[in-house]
């Protein structure tokens, strides 16, 4: 490819492959050119191919279905398994049909799990669904914990794939006895939340937070965790233990009352589709609903440049809260979600102004949240959230006795 390119061509190609560029690289981008080189030049020729473009026999309906049908193959096998080592080779040898058959779910490769839709309230949840059966979870805040085991094998990944196997010492010691014998080899998709064990009772969700990524000892871990998965296999081949491993509460009826009385009571929150966010599977969480939680007035005092689709934007502000004792702007937060483009084009514009070229000395703050930019206080921001949580970088109410 570098060599093919032109001018600037190579400049883009790099920033394409290294993710710099302003509009980003999409995984499904990439796909979809895989499977157009493949229907246009079919991969499983004997060299030289006989056949470079085979789209010139054909008319431009039938090869843009052909295309889609063969997009569709590649996509979903990559759901299933998401590395192109294994993909690439069994399309050159096999030809993309032929996917199926090698490219299936592997204990030990990471899958694209399905997200839920957010919602904001029972009544979009009510609509969606009327006159259908609910499966409704009493569920918690959680890490994401796809569990892969393979015989004596165990690995542990995070929601974006990511190895967290050495973070979790304790799981991995605990599925023996949460598991029956007939298990040789699963994927779970669970959730691990902070468990007290004394109290016998899930702890806020930043507590979870507090735990090493990486090569983290049983023995000093004080937070402990559970994990669940709702499906009637489970229940079949695993087993509850206190403290250890539970299956999340849940209602299964039809009728729209029981639901609205089970949401009040749990108000933290169809098939299941790798790789999707589907509106088949809502979620109804207090950070999310319009009469839950509270407002916080703050003032903005830095910003962070924006990397990406927020190149010449600010991708991220620090937030203080003023306190009237100290008379300082303590930091109680950053924030970098829930803007809109519209958004962040006028907050970066009024904010070239205030720029000043330190903080001021009544701004209290970590030096581990140096900024690019610091701003005078001119501004006030509503914020809404949904828990407050001691930080161990932030400065506001520190010294305050709980």
């Amino acid at each position: 490819m570098f060599v093919a390119c032109q001018n600037a061509e190579a400049k883009f190609l790099i920033r394409s492959l290294a993710g710099k560029l302003r509009i980003g690289l999409a995984e499904q981008s990439v796909l979809q050119a895989l499977a157009l080189a493949c229907a246009m030049t079919p991969p499983n020729q004997e060299y030289p191919p006989k056949k470079l473009d085979v789209s010139k026999d054909m008319s431009a309906e039938s090869f843009k279905s052909k295309c889609d049908n063969m997009a569709l193959i590649l996509k979903t096998a990559y759901c299933e398994c998401p590395t192109y080592d294994k993909i690439v080779p069994v399309l050159l040898r096999e030809g993309i049909e032929k996917l199926p058959e090698y490219c299936k779910l592997t204990p030990g490769i990471p899958l694209k799990p399905m997200l839920a839709h957010p919602t904001k309230g029972v009544q979009e949840v009510l609509q969606r669904f009327e006159g259908l059966k609910l499966h409704v979870n009493g569920n918690m805040a959680v890490k994401r914990a796809q569990i892969h085991i393979d015989g004596k094998d165990v690995y542990i990944f995070s929601r974006n794939q990511e190895n967290n196997t050495s973070k979790y010492p304790d799981i991995i010691s605990r599925l023996d006895g949460c598991k029956t014998e007939e298990v040789k080899s699963c994927i779970l998709d669970c959730g691990a939340v902070a468990w007290d064990n004394e109290k016998k009772q899930i702890l806020p969700f930043q507590i979870l937070s507090t735990r090493k990524r990486k090569d983290a000892n049983e023995a000093d871990i004080k937070v402990q965790k559970t994990f669940h998965r709702k499906e009637e296999l489970l229940k079949k081949y695993f087993k509850e233990v206190e403290g250890q491993w539970c299956f999340a509460s849940y209602l299964d009826t039809s009728i729209m009352e029981e639901v609205q009385e089970y949401l009040d009571e749990s108000v933290k929150d169809a098939t299941y589709e790798i790789a999707k966010r589907s509106v088949n599977w809502l979620k109804l969480k207090k950070d999310y609903l319009e009469s839950v939680g509270d407002t916080l007035d703050v003032v903005v005092v830095s910003g962070y440049i924006g990397k990406g689709k927020r190149t010449g934007h600010y991708g991220g502000y620090l937030l203080a809260c003023y306190d009237n004792e100290s008379e300082e702007f303590q930091s109680i937060c950053k924030i970098g979600t829930g803007f809109s483009d519209e958004m962040l084009q006028t907050h970066s514009d009024f904010l070239k102004n205030p720029i000043i070229p330190q903080p001021k000395p009544y701004y209290r703050y970590d030096q581990s949240l140096e900024p690019d930019h610091w701003f005078d206080a001119v501004q006030v921001w509503e914020i809404k959230c949904a828990d407050l949580s001691l930080s161990p970088v932030h400065r506001a109410a520190i010294g305050i006795e709980e």
